[in-house]
């Protein structure tokens, strides 16, 4: 029996499944017997517009230590009819994880499909959900998807080439096992297709038939809310098996989104994921190449340098430069761009230079002092004796290869500010959202913040722009 364990940065084949716990082997070895198929996605949409709009919704999360897999990549995409509305579900936010809301399955009720939230993950390749009868799982709401009570659901049998490899199955149904960074989740389960349901204009439907997914029979996730609404993971990133893939036709490779900021204290404003011809170019955009790296599904970025205020800092380009991959293998260093990750990560000389001009650049204002019993986890707070917001805070600029490929960070895209009534003494701090990585940097989520992305994955190219992600909708 095979097993196939993807980590972040690398996918393995083993002739057994000891690279997971003893409790995965036994659930990848219960996959064998059960009826379990992956996350893949095929669509089909009826219409005159070649595009697919998914509404965001913000998912609350306080956890610092985030996922960004690498998801296998060899799973061979089935094509299938590709109507061409426009599809817009709606969502709605939560706090600082972005997720996307579907409709999942076909059931003698109303309405006949079951809705959950799927993270939005540009990191990673695969799409998948908790289904019902998992030996192991994680708390949702609502319940885990009824697989066996649904009239389209299908399994996909080792016996179809056209998803399925010899190698990555369990007994009679296609297998995946997978395996996110510092273990914040773990998952194995078996490829299937069903059909899944979108919200659009005006409260319509929209079905799109023989979606490939991942039934999550094995699942584990270090959830940071108390109420989890989040039942799963939709990967946008390389490899056939990702959403925009799978809807190839339909997203000619291109997706867009634009992540209004967010607080505790007021709603969060509604905001789409965009694909193909639904895309809305601004007037003027900043650009650089979207990069690959090996079999990873992360979209690797060009990062040359930080600046301060305007001042470019002391930092050598070769810290953030990406190494040669070995072939069938992950070149290490480089920078990603990650929804899933809340605070961006930089790889850690970078990091160590902005902390020590930060340091000096506060040094001068005298009703500043250092905060370190902060609940973030994040390495450079410092407490103030009265309420500013994000007032006095400088902005920090991220540059990439390219035109003009400057990301210019606002005080709010750069700094977590906590007011004095979430504090815990009573008094407002701010903290550097950023943290160090000893592997690689990461532009996380909070960097997105009221920045418009495009991914063209077909030109290869990253197009961004400032915008008030508010009015975005």
């Amino acid at each position: 029996m095979y097993a196939v364990c993807s980590y972040r940065f690398v996918t393995i084949l083993v002739n057994n499944s000891a690279c997971f716990e003893t409790a995965m082997g036994k659930a990848l070895h219960l996959l064998s017997l059960s009826i379990m198929p992956t996350l893949f996605l095929a669509f089909g949409v009826a219409g005159k517009h070649k595009g697919l709009t998914l509404t965001l919704l913000l998912r609350p999360d306080s956890i610092l230590s985030r996922r960004n897999p690498i998801h296998d990549d060899n799973i061979i995409h089935n094509p299938r009819s590709i109507h061409h509305k426009i599809v817009r579900p709606r969502i709605k936010s939560e706090a600082l994880k972005y997720v996307v809301k579907i409709g999942i399955g076909t059931f003698n009720s109303i309405p006949a499909h079951t809705e959950f939230y799927l993270e939005m993950d540009t990191g990673g390749g695969l799409v998948w959900t908790q289904c019902e009868g998992c030996t192991k799982c994680f708390k949702q709401t609502p319940k885990p998807f009824s697989k066996n009570a649904s009239k389209s659901f299908r399994p996909i049998p080792c016996k179809d080439r056209r998803i399925c490899m010899s190698k990555r199955c369990n007994g009679l149904y296609c297998a995946y096992a997978i395996r996110y960074p510092n273990n914040t989740l773990v998952t194995s389960g078996f490829l299937a297709q069903e059909t899944f349901t979108f919200l659009w204009d005006k409260g319509k439907t929209e079905k799109v038939k023989s979606v490939v997914f991942g039934c999550g029979m094995y699942n584990s996730m270090k959830a940071g809310a108390k109420t989890n609404r989040v039942a799963g993971v939709m990967g946008l990133g390389w490899g056939p098996n990702s959403f925009v893939n799978q809807i190839g036709f339909q997203s000619s490779g291109k997706f867009s989104y634009c992540l209004p900021v967010v607080n505790r204290l007021t709603p969060t404003p509604t905001t789409y994921l965009r694909f193909g011809r639904d895309v809305r170019y601004p007037r003027f955009l900043h650009k650089t190449a979207l990069l690959r790296n090996g079999n990873a599904a992360a979209y690797y970025l060009e990062m040359q340098g930080i600046s301060l205020d305007g001042q470019k800092l002391n930092i050598n380009e070769t810290a953030f430069a990406l190494r040669t991959a070995v072939a069938g293998s992950v070149g290490g260093g480089g920078c990603t761009i990650d929804s899933t990750i809340r605070y961006s990560r930089l790889i850690k000389p970078a990091y160590e230079v902005l902390k020590r001009e930060l340091q000096n650049y506060f040094s001068k204002q005298w009703n500043l002092k250092r905060y370190y019993s902060n609940p973030l986890k994040l390495g450079l707070c410092y407490e103030r004796d009265k309420p500013e917001g994000f007032r006095n805070l400088p902005t920090i600029t991220i540059h990439f290869k390219g035109y003009e490929a400057d990301l210019v960070l606002t005080p709010e895209g750069s700094f977590e500010v906590i007011d004095r009534y979430q504090s815990r003494n009573g008094r407002e701090y701010f903290c550097l959202g950023m943290a160090p990585d000893d592997r690689r940097s990461t532009i996380g989520a909070h960097q997105q913040m009221n920045q418009l992305f495009i991914f063209d994955t077909n030109r290869k190219q990253l197009f961004f722009s400032p915008e008030d992600c508010s009015k975005n909708a």
